[in-house]
């Protein structure tokens, strides 16, 4: 029957139906089997039905949503604005790259914001999962906008959308949380334990949240690109040599304050172990010290402004940075590392993946050390293999010195057991 479902509601239609003397089945379910693995099984094993249809989609939406605006740093506005074809492969680098929309800094000839905004003429630079949330986005309907404000021919109950509008922030947000509380009871209903909490303080979740979510959790993995590489498929890397690294973006001011962030966690940390009795040894042994200590005095200290943030973020006594089995009290003048050396920029970090056993700027705490013992277990246990190349066990037997020589200078307290 060809019908719309609300006219089958009235009571001539329930009256016409009840009297054709054929069954009636609650629900129409589709068709088609649900096709999507968890863990390698079927996320369900019966037809999803019609009425469902809608906020499945709605979920589907919110998810690609967390991925997109998760894992590319674009801001939520700029993300509900994105249109179908928005993203293409360059062809010389390989990289993804999605066009869209922004508003920040958008003004006509008289100097007045653009309330359409521009289309940008850079583009954000992203990772396949991004793709993979704009394909599923472009697949599962028609509209221009990737999220559009409604879905179907018909509206949302109780609700009236013009057409061609984006999805609000504060609709997204209504999504988002929906999703959360179907993801919770899925997991209820099938015994799963990968739910997601609720922030006691803050139970609501914000589209803007993500775009900060993912400067925190570069800005605490350690070595820095390397690691997050790992983490997130080149992310950062491509973030730094596409679009969202440059400063109009924003971005790099969210993940630098972060990163300032953690490196306050880092150094009120480092303080407890000082305090507790750790030793340190090293050539920049001192220098930590000093360092540690007198970072305590930014404890508690209220930025108002982004000149402060910037001028704390390049203060001197916070350049400490861990790496593996060392830590960079960074002095650019004196590191053995590739550091850029354009004195404009205040935020020049060293370079942990090409650090240099040499290098002045090297401190080494007991943790530091533990790492140093666990690298010269695996070594010992490479240079007695007989079957190794007799050069790469000699050059093996040299390292596995130094680094004991490291270690027992630790052990013995020399302050610069380095030299």
């Amino acid at each position: 029957m060809d019908a719309d479902v609300r006219s089958l509601q009235t009571p001539a239609s329930q009256a016409v139906l009840r009297g054709c003397g054929l069954p009636i089945r609650e629900g129409a379910p589709l068709l088609l089997v649900p096709s999507g693995l968890i863990d390698g099984q079927r996320w369900r094993d019966d037809p999803i039905d019609e009425s469902e249809t809608r906020p499945l989609a709605r979920h589907l939406m919110a998810a690609c949503f967390i991925v997109i605006a998760y894992l590319s740093g674009m801001r939520p506005g700029e993300v509900l604005s994105l249109e179908r074809g928005c993203l293409h492969r360059d062809p010389d680098s390989g990289l993804l790259l999605m066009t869209g929309r922004h508003w920040k800094g958008v003004r006509d000839d008289a100097g007045e914001l653009l309330p359409e905004g521009e289309i940008r003429r850079d583009p954000w630079v992203v990772a396949e999962p991004v793709a993979a949330a704009v394909t599923a986005l472009e697949n599962l309907h028609d509209e221009q906008l990737l999220f559009p404000n409604r879905l179907g021919a018909r509206t949302e109950t109780g609700a009236r959308f013009r057409d061609g509008r984006a999805r609000g922030t504060q609709k997204m947000s209504n999504d988002l949380n929906a999703f959360r509380d179907w993801v919770n009871d899925y997991c209820a209903r099938t015994g799963r334990a990968d739910t997601i909490p609720v922030d006691a303080q803050h139970p609501s979740i914000q589209p803007r949240q993500f775009r900060r979510t993912l400067a925190w959790f570069i800005a605490r993995k350690p070595r820095g690109i390397i690691a997050a590489a790992i983490q997130y498929g080149h992310v950062k890397v491509q973030m730094t040599v596409g679009y969202a690294g440059t400063y109009a973006s924003g971005f790099p001011d969210d993940l630098a304050f972060e990163e300032l962030l953690a490196r306050l966690d880092m150094l009120a940390n480092s303080h407890e172990h000082l305090t507790a009795g750790e030793h340190v040894s090293g050539p920049a042994a001192d220098q930590y010290r000093y360092r540690v200590e007198d970072a305590q005095r930014f404890a508690g200290h209220v930025l108002t402004t982004r000149r402060e943030a910037r001028a704390l973020f390049s203060n001197p006594d916070l350049q400490i940075y861990p790496g593996a089995g060392m830590t960079c009290v960074f002095d650019r003048n004196r590191a053995a590392c590739r550091v850029s050396r354009d004195d404009t920029d205040a935020r020049r970090t060293p370079d942990l993946s090409d650090c240099r056993a040499h290098c002045p700027n090297i401190a080494r705490t007991d943790r530091d050390v533990e790492v140093l013992r666990e690298q010269a277990t695996q070594l010992a246990e490479i240079a007695d293999d007989p079957m190794a190349p007799e050069p790469r066990i000699i050059r093996y037997r040299h390292e596995l010195e130094r680094l004991r020589a490291l270690i027992d200078g630790h052990d013995d307290g020399e302050p610069n057991s380095d030299d």
